[in-house]
């Protein structure tokens, strides 16, 4: 009785976690799962902002070339508290103030401020163009490896509720030999084992997929109440051993190809165009060394009575020339472009590194895609020899010329033989994904 109580213990759980399985209302494709993203991913957003934000910078550093203009305006009353008097006449002790004055200032020449404000602020904004572009290329990649996790592990999930219902077959087959006096309990209960952790991989498969299904949409900026909601799909991906084949690449990342990009992809264009404004802002900094000249021409005018009908307003025109000459700043300007001149040739560095860096992700994603593309040949093989040293266990233990400690271990192999398909197709598709983002052969 004892025995039955597990069995039934056991079958009971197994559909449960059936019952139990997550699977989404509202299935997202890659596509579309990219097209989300691009539109509301926090960091384009944020990438936007900087572009809008290079936009203003750049007009205003061209206006700052106009001249100024502004107009003033006052009216003044007083009263005298001592009595006045002109020629024994006494004084109005009221008196009345209008003024006016229109003007206008242009800089003629301003150390070359202007001239280095617009170069960096232009300089700024071609950074900023280009890095929109590439946080669009990163975030869509970034969807395309969240995306193939989630597929991944949606799959891992499926392999091991497969495997557990075969095992709960084995289960029911072998509570079947030990009734018919065929095999001692203990097979019983070694098999009953290995059920009972097959739950638990299945238990652990689910929470994988849900916290990769969680972090995909995180990209797509999707409310954490509404992700049990939505599910991935194969939609447009094909993941059968002549489709991966076909994938292969039939261009190969040449030293040309590879210099090619590193001059033209938006991410190297972006630093180099950084480093150009930060060339100018040293401009800026050193125009405060330089003489300014500027001139200014305005019209004015002023009047005052004690009665305001009778204030009589004496116009003016007035122009005039500034010079300003920089003697000593303790010395602030220069030890400024000095530091600019660190953090310039810093940015330079930095760009060299990325260059290199580049290079070696190239050569790394070609060794990615060669070695998965190999993976999933073997794993093939795996598979097959696998699910035919599972049939002849079982058969061996029908017919009595076998144990159930065979069974267990081919059971144990081809469960380990499809997590290895599993992963070796997916792995595959991500290092085709990564070459393609790191070659730039998408465009979002």
């Amino acid at each position: 009785m004892k025995t039955l109580s597990l069995i039934l213990f056991f079958g009971v759980a197994a559909t449960a976690f059936g019952q139990q399985r997550m699977t989404g209302t509202n299935e997202i494709s890659l596509d579309q799962a990219i097209r989300i993203a691009l539109d509301s991913n926090y960091t384009t957003r944020d990438a936007a902002y900087n572009l809008d934000a290079a936009k203003y910078g750049s007009t205003k550093a061209s206006d700052n070339l106009l001249p100024t203009a502004a107009a003033t305006g006052s009216y003044g009353y007083s009263h005298s508290i001592t009595p006045q008097t002109y020629f024994g006449q006494p004084v109005d002790p009221n008196s009345h103030t209008l003024r006016y004055n229109v003007g206008a200032a242009v800089n003629i020449y301003n150390g070359g401020f202007d001239a280095a404000n617009i170069r960096s602020a232009d300089y700024n904004l071609d950074a900023a163009k280009y890095n929109l572009k590439w946080v669009r290329q990163q975030v869509a990649y970034s969807v395309v490896s969240a995306y193939i996790t989630a597929l991944r592990t949606k799959e891992l999930v499926a392999t091991n509720e497969k495997t557990l219902a075969e095992y709960q077959s084995q289960l029911d087959r072998v509570n079947g030999l030990y009734f018919a006096g065929s095999v001692p309990v203990i097979q019983v209960y070694q098999q009953q084992s290995i059920v009972s952790q097959q739950q638990v991989q299945v238990i652990q498969a689910r929470n994988n997929f849900l916290n990769a299904k969680a972090d995909l949409l995180f990209l797509l900026k999707i409310a954490p109440d509404s992700y049990r909601n939505y599910d991935v799909s194969l939609t447009g991906i094909d993941t059968t051993l002549g489709a991966l084949k076909a994938k292969e690449s039939a261009v190969q990342p040449t030293t040309s190809l590879i210099n090619s990009l590193i001059d033209q992809r938006e991410d190297f264009l972006s630093l180099r165009a950084s480093i150009l404004s930060s060339e100018a802002a040293i401009d800026l900094t050193r125009s405060a060394l330089l003489p300014k000249l500027g001139a200014t021409a305005g019209l004015g005018g002023l009047g005052s009575n004690s009665s305001l009908p009778g204030v009589q307003i004496i116009h003016a025109l007035n122009a005039g020339l500034s010079l300003s000459i920089p003697i000593y700043d303790a010395a602030q300007n220069r030890l400024q472009i000095d530091i600019q001149e660190v953090q310039l040739a810093e940015s330079k560095v930095q760009l060299e590194q990325s260059e290199e860096q580049f290079r070696s992700d190239v050569a790394k994603g070609q060794n990615n895609v060669l070695a998965a593309e190999e993976a999933v040949a073997a794993t093939v093989t795996e598979l097959q020899s696998a699910e035919e040293s599972l049939r002849a266990a079982e058969e061996r233990l029908r017919v009595g010329a076998g144990i159930q400690l065979d069974v267990i271990v081919a059971e144990a192999q081809i469960q380990t033989a499809r997590t290895d398909r599993v992963n070796a197709v997916y792995n595959y598709l991500l290092a085709d994904k990564q070459l393609e983002y790191l070659l730039d052969r998408t465009n979002y």
